[in-house]
Parts: C-alpha cells; structure tokens; sequence
C-alpha cells in the first residue's frame, strides 16, 4: 500500500516544507533535507525573532522545533490513529546565534501498538547544540490526511 504522507514529504526534499498542516511548522519555516520512514531531517535558518535576550536560539523554539520534526516522523507512519506526545524531553548542550544554520534529525527508535518512541538531535557546524527523547501514545483520534 502507497504511504501518500511519505511521499508529500519526499516531494519537499530540498525545499522548505509549505504542506505542513501546522502554521507553527510554516513559521519555523524548516528545509526538507531527508526522509525516510523512520528518520526525517530539517534545516532551519536562526532568524532574529527566534532568539531570546542573550541573542541565541531560545530554548523554547529548539523544543518547538524538536517536536514539530517528531510530528512530521510521526505523520509519514501512514497510521490511522493520532499519536499525541505525552512527554518531550530536552537535553541543550551548546547555542546558536542568529544566522546560523540548525539541522534536526529524527529516528524511530520503537514502534509499538500503542506508544512509539523517537530520539532527535539538533546539530550546527560547531556539533551537536541539542538532543531530544520523545513518546506518542495512541489515541482514538483519527488522522485525516
């Protein structure tokens, strides 16, 4: 069976992806760079508004974008049911400035029946900036995408 989420986001590589449902995900404004079933990655741009007082990548907006790229590996799983995060946890380990360059990368670290769990890292050219855990547990929402 075609997985027609999959391939939305395949059609993205190598442009930003502007066929996200999330207008949070159309702010952050991230650059399909790779995709496959169990992995995605992102590369965003540090824009100045992204930025808390000191001038670095708020944390907020590292945790935002960790969780809209576990969302989107999330949604190219093809699964009928929504899988709503029940916990994001956050590791920082170094900063960005505006202007830089951040990639995001997930992977499927399990898929059960009922929980799915996911690891991501944030990394610049100066190495890793953030790493990120994550759980989905299954609801009765259905998805319609």
């Amino acid at each position: 069976m075609e997985n027609k989420r999959l391939q939305l986001l395949k059609d993205f590589i190598g442009k930003p992806f502007s066929g996200s449902p999330s207008p949070f995900a159309k702010w952050l404004n991230g650059t399909v760079i790779s995709v496959d079933e169990n992995s995605v990655e992102f590369q965003f741009e540090v824009r100045k508004e992204m930025t808390n007082p000191a001038g670095t990548l708020h944390g907020g907006v590292i945790c935002g974008m960790f969780d809209d790229c576990i969302g989107v590996n999330f949604m190219i799983l093809g699964t009928e049911n929504f899988f709503p995060t029940i916990n994001l946890n956050v590791e920082f380990f170094s900063s960005v400035k505006e202007g830089d360059t951040v990639i995001v990368k997930t992977n499927i670290i399990k898929k059960g029946k009922s929980v799915i769990n996911v690891k991501a890292n944030m990394l610049s050219s100066k190495g890793i900036i953030a790493s990120a855990t994550s759980n989905l547990v299954i609801s009765d929402l259905k998805i319609n995408l």
